[in-house]
């Protein structure tokens, strides 16, 4: 089954990858009619991913808390960063799997604690991106006059199940389909986090923080190629996360991300030159940072051995 997955992946990622040299060869006018301005903003977005990457550590460290784990800075933040590596060098979140490792070998965090915590976590994700979300397209559609129906839906199928799960915290069993399983897991795990309110409230605020501090991100990522974005589309853009987390079947969402950026990017007014343009430079930046850091703290981490 998992040699499958490999296939399937590499099949995907090739298609993906030729659908976009393709589209390049055939728009390259596109691309060249793209001016960079003040490339030194670079920097910035440098400290914006790392920002990123310590609130992921904070939510990884109040996670841990209340069974009993805790953790120095070094491993939160660490954790935060190798799970961002493994994410880009294997399929399928193998990041995730990475960081429950870890917790179980060197503090005894229980494989079963931690993947119901971790998916009680999707449903604060979901819930708060899907909100916000509904909240910029509101915003754009009085600012703009932009309506988009099927995005609409898209972001009410997430907000709606949430929140009922909120309210009334339902459990199932798990089916033989995967991707239903994944709601299934995040819904079950939800009542696993819902009694501790310190967990929740931490989380609600650290997901608020980051999608406004990604759409400020977002805002200069477009100034750099000369296009300016009112704060209500890079809210739009940066929520966008939420349909990615159930696409991720390549290493870290290569190709799959960058089309859902084109994609979401037209119902704006985004070109998507433009957009593949701004992903691209997002890429390298992130890619960059974790290939520098990924190493340095897998090594900091795990002296004993391989995780």
């Amino acid at each position: 089954m998992q040699k499958l997955k490999s296939i399937i992946t590499v099949i995907i990622l090739a298609l993906i990858i030729g659908l976009f040299i393709y589209y390049l060869k055939n728009h390259i006018s596109d691309f060249k009619q793209i001016s960079f301005v003040k490339p030194h903003y670079i920097i910035i977005l440098v400290l914006f991913t790392l920002f990123i990457s310590w609130t992921n550590g904070l939510i990884i460290k109040y996670i841990a808390e209340p069974f009993g784990v805790k953790l120095k800075f070094k491993e939160w933040f660490g954790l935060s960063i190798i799970t961002s590596f493994y994410n880009i060098i294997t399929p399928f979140k193998g990041g995730l799997a990475a960081k429950a490792i870890y917790l179980k070998k060197y503090h005894n965090f229980s494989y079963t604690n931690f993947l119901s915590s971790w998916a009680g976590l999707y449903v604060i994700n979901f819930f708060t991106g899907s909100f916000l979300g509904l909240i910029s397209l509101y915003l754009i559609y009085i600012k703009h006059h932009i309506f988009n129906i099927v995005v609409t839906l898209l972001f009410a199928l997430f907000f709606i199940p949430m929140l009922i799960i909120i309210l009334f915290s339902p459990e199932f069993k798990e089916t033989k389909y995967e991707y239903l399983n994944k709601f299934i897991r995040a819904i079950n795990g939800w009542n696993v986090i819902r009694k501790n309110i310190k967990i929740i409230i931490i989380a609600s605020l650290t997901i608020i923080i980051q999608i406004l501090v990604n759409s400020l991100a977002v805002i200069i990522f477009y100034h750099i190629i000369n296009v300016e974005l009112g704060l209500e589309k890079a809210i739009f853009l940066s929520t966008v996360g939420i349909v990615g987390i159930l696409v991720q079947i390549t290493p870290a969402g290569l190709g799959i991300n960058e089309a859902l950026a084109v994609f979401f990017g037209l119902v704006v007014g985004i070109t998507p030159a433009q957009a593949l343009t701004v992903a691209v430079i997002y890429r390298v930046i992130s890619m960059a940072i974790m290939f520098t850091l990924g190493p340095i703290f897998s090594v900091m981490l795990v002296k004993k051995g391989n995780i």
